[in-house]
């Protein structure tokens, strides 16, 4: 796994415990998007054990802070590292 720079945030996504709710994509779309079946992706996210894992940069950390609270199912985690 790439190491993550002081400029950047980690972010993990539970793929399989979406329900499809959007919010996520609309409070954060550079970094989610809804595939063809209307659930969530982490865009460019690696698996890593049940989550996808990929890199953001910290100036969208209140963003990306945002999807991961108003989540209603609690699958968006977000880390210094």
């Amino acid at each position: 796994m790439a190491r993550v720079s002081g400029f950047q945030l980690v972010i993990r996504h539970k793929a399989l415990e979406c329900i499809g709710c959007c919010l996520c994509e609309e409070t954060a779309p550079q970094y989610f998007r809804m595939d063809e079946d209307g659930m969530a992706q982490l865009e460019g996210g690696q698996s890593e054990g049940v989550f996808n894992r990929a890199v953001g940069l910290k100036v969208d950390r209140e963003e990306l802070e945002a999807a991961a609270e108003g989540c209603p199912v609690d699958i968006i985690r977000i880390s210094a590292s």
